[in-house]
């Protein structure tokens, strides 16, 4: 630990590990990293900065934490990113995955099917009857990775208000990328974690050993659900922001 003497006598203590994140911070702005450039070894940085690979890696763990880089278990340390964190919050209506990934998303792959109601979707959405819906699979990539992925539930007799031709892949994937979230007022979402490693048709998996799960269901204006979501997030790739206001009356 520093101590650091400021004007009025007051010492200030600062342990070596924060001191270490700043120094490599400045660092990766001084050399001008660019995203997805891999960081020297532990070692080599350990013996740069005349610490222990215990107190760098209390170091390189902050710099995870603030979103500047990502650690890749077996393979090293890489930029994430050295813009500012997004100020768009988690109450807003809007699609998680571009909402809060820290990457570009440059693929979207999805699948359609039809299925007739489980018993819990049938009372998510008020049914008092066996219904058939739409179901469909969607894998987000950034750079071929494989960062999220997608399932939904969704009311065929909203599509069909809206005039979305469900044989139209490219249209249904806009639908429920982007457009469903703004017909929707209000919507219910649970955060949990998730172990789930295989979706549906493809055997590819997210690094990450826990995703995080985002359960959403949209509700039009008449307060009815027109879909089910359920995002699975590697957290590597994401930031989530809540901004909070104080309720007066409460």
């Amino acid at each position: 630990m520093t101590d650091v003497d400021i004007s009025n006598g007051t010492t200030l203590k600062k342990y070596l590990h924060v001191e270490v994140y700043e120094k490599l911070y400045h660092k990766i702005k001084s050399e001008r990293y660019k995203e997805g450039d891999q960081l020297p070894g532990e070692n080599q940085l350990a013996a740069e900065f005349g610490v222990s690979r215990m107190t760098l890696r209390q170091s390189l763990m902050l710099l995870s934490e603030d979103g500047i880089i990502r650690r890749v278990h077996g393979k090293g340390n890489f930029i994430t990113s050295l813009k500012p964190r997004s100020s768009i919050g988690a109450e807003g209506i809007a699609n998680p995955v571009h909402s809060f990934a820290r990457v570009p998303i440059d693929d979207i792959q999805i699948d359609i099917r039809f299925e007739v109601a489980s018993d819990y979707v049938m009372q998510l959405f008020g049914y008092t009857q066996s219904m058939v819906m739409m179901a469909s699979d969607r894998w987000y990539r950034s750079s071929s990775r494989l960062i999220a992925f997608g399932f939904s539930f969704t009311d065929l007799a909203k599509l069909s208000e809206q005039g979305i031709d469900i044989k139209d892949g490219q249209a249904v994937k806009e639908f429920m990328d982007t457009t469903v979230y703004s017909l929707c007022p209000h919507s219910t979402t649970h955060i949990t974690l998730s172990t789930r490693k295989e979706f549906s048709l493809t055997p590819e998996q997210m690094a990450a050993p826990s995703l995080i799960l985002l359960s959403e269901t949209l509700f039009t204006p008449d307060g009815k659900p027109i879909a089910q979501n359920k995002y699975y997030l590697d957290p590597a790739y994401f930031d989530f922001m809540l901004n909070a206001r104080r309720v007066f009356g409460l």
